[in-house]
């Protein structure tokens, strides 16, 4: 009888986690866009992106940009980072190039960077571009969520 009560929450978790598409921070208000580049040599580069909306982002983070007081009080939002949001950063990365139709083989991570309230890497397919993907893709566009929910 107590192996029941052990084993029966372990079973929950594994058809709960199981279940799920193991996408993250897609359920927020980031914004998700795909940016593709085709190069002449037949290379396909791309940049996935999730953006806090710049109306959201407290005007001390936006120093830089002519916003407010440093010395405010931090205002939550974004993102925790911490020691698995790369892991789910490349997750998404990975489905969404996939969904999109614009890496079939996999891809080669060559840039990240992670921050609160922007997340983003760059990478390269391992195929190259075939005159159909310039049909569809173009030499270079940014694509939204739309794209890789569709398929």
């Amino acid at each position: 009888m107590k192996k029941i009560f052990v084993l029966m929450p372990l079973v929950v978790l594994m058809v709960v986690g199981c279940g799920t598409s193991g996408r993250s921070y897609v359920e927020t208000e980031m914004v998700e866009t795909l940016e593709v580049e085709l190069l002449p040599n037949t290379s396909k580069m791309f940049t996935y992106r999730l953006r806090w909306p710049e109306d959201h982002i407290p005007s001390h983070i936006r120093v830089e940009r002519g916003g407010g007081d440093p010395r405010r009080e931090f205002e939550r939002g974004g993102v925790d980072v911490g020691r698995g949001t790369y892991e789910r950063l490349l997750e998404n990365t990975a489905f969404v190039v996939e969904r999109a139709g614009y890496c079939r083989e996999g891809f080669f991570e060559l840039d990240r960077s992670i921050s609160r309230y922007h997340l983003w890497v760059r990478g390269e397919c391992k195929d190259g571009a075939t005159a159909e993907d310039q049909k569809v893709f173009g030499v270079k566009q940014t694509l939204g969520p739309e794209r890789w929910k569709e398929r």
